[in-house]
C-alpha cells in the first residue's frame, strides 16, 4: 500500500502540476498532528508510545500545497492529490472499505497487516492516514483508531 500511496502522490503531483488541481494554502500535517492528538488516538500502550514520541515529527512538503507528517508511529497527508486521483487508483485496488459517518468521502484498507489506512475527502481536502499496526493487533482492530484521528483532524481543515 505504500506503493500505491507513493504511486497516488507522483499522480496528484502531476495533476497539479499540469493544472488539474486548483492550489490552495498549504496545511502543516504536524501543526495537526501533535502530541496531543497521538496520544489520544493510539493503539499502542504506554511504553511502546512513550518510545515512539521520542522522535520528534517529521514533515515533507508534498507539492505546492501539500504536506505530510509521520509521527507516533503514524503518518498523516492533508492534500496529497485529488480525489479523482484515489478514485482511479480505487478502482484498480479492490481492498478499500467504504466508511460511513466521516467527511463526503472515506475509505478503509488493511495495508498487509502493517498499517491501517484511510483516505478521506471532506471539505474541499484530501486527508490520507497510515497508522503502524502494533504487535498482537491488526489493522481491523485498530480500525476505530484511524476513524478517531481522522474525526479530530477534519474539524481542522474546515
Amino acid at each position: 500500500m505504500q506503493s500505491i500511496m507513493a504511486t497516488l502522490f507522483v499522480i496528484g503531483a502531476f495533476t497539479s502540476a499540469t493544472g488539474g488541481q486548483t492550489a490552495k494554502p498549504t496545511v502543516h500535517a504536524c501543526a495537526l498532528l501533535t502530541r496531543e492528538v497521538v496520544t489520544q488516538v493510539t493503539p499502542y500502550d504506554k511504553q511502546a508510545l512513550d518510545q515512539v514520541l521520542q522522535i520528534p515529527p517529521m514533515e515533507d512538503s508534498l507539492g505546492a500545497s501539500a504536506s505530510a507528517c509521520s509521527y507516533g508511529g503514524i503518518t498523516m497527508q492533508v492534500d496529497p492529490f485529488a480525489p479523482a486521483v484515489f478514485e482511479r487508483q480505487r478502482e484498480k485496488d479492490k481492498k478499500w472499505v467504504a466508511v460511513q459517518g466521516i467527511g463526503d468521502t472515506a475509505y478503509f484498507a488493511d495495508n498487509g497487516g502493517r498499517w491501517a489506512e484511510l483516505y478521506v475527502a471532506a471539505a474541499g481536502h484530501v486527508l490520507t492516514i497510515q497508522m503502524a499496526v502494533p504487535t498482537g493487533k491488526t489493522a481491523a482492530s485498530i480500525q476505530p483508531n484511524v476513524i478517531a484521528l481522522a474525526k479530530a483532524i477534519l474539524p481542522k481543515l474546515k
